[in-house]
């Protein structure tokens, strides 16, 4: 798990929309709604993190080919590969 939160954090009272038919059956079948939409919404914030995290990682990456690419590295002047 990527993403760092206080599980212990007060809970705080969201309104949000939700399919009325799938409400009823996830209520019908004992599920949690509140507690289902807080693991989706985890689910979703963790994904996000790792968006992020491989965009700066490949904005890095991109960097340093370039910079390769241009100035070569140390070990250029020891190695013939």
């Amino acid at each position: 798990m990527l993403t760092r939160y206080r599980e212990d954090a007060p809970k705080k009272p969201v309104n949000c929309s939700m399919n009325s038919d799938l409400v009823a059956q996830a209520k019908a079948m004992g599920i949690n709604v509140s507690a289902a939409a807080e693991a989706g919404l985890l689910i979703a914030v963790e994904q996000a993190e790792r968006c992020r995290i491989q965009e700066e990682t490949d904005a890095l990456m991109r960097f340093w080919n370039e910079h390769r690419a241009q100035f070569g590295t140390p070990a250029d002047e020891y190695c013939e590969i």
